[in-house]
């Protein structure tokens, strides 16, 4: 399997929040193709005063990206 980039990734999509665990934060993205799992580390600074949704849509999570939302490590599932 071949993982998509990370705009078609997030493009149109609604990351949906699987669980917390270990100082991170899990949400899963469906796409057309495959379903992705996305750790975030939630013990960086910028998190501490930051409410995380249990679902973050295309424009919330680019946004997020753009404020340095750090991605910790992205798993393709199928």
């Amino acid at each position: 399997m071949i993982m998509e980039n990370l705009k078609t990734i997030v493009k149109g999509t609604t990351a949906k929040l699987s669980f917390v665990c270990a100082g991170k934060i899990y949400y899963h993205i469906e796409t057309e193709k495959h379903l992705y799992q996305l750790e975030i580390k939630s013990m960086d600074e910028e998190l501490k005063t930051t409410y995380m949704e249990k679902s973050i849509r295309q424009l919330h999570l680019c946004a997020g990206f753009e404020k340095g939302l750090r991605i910790q490590t992205i798993h393709l599932f199928n």
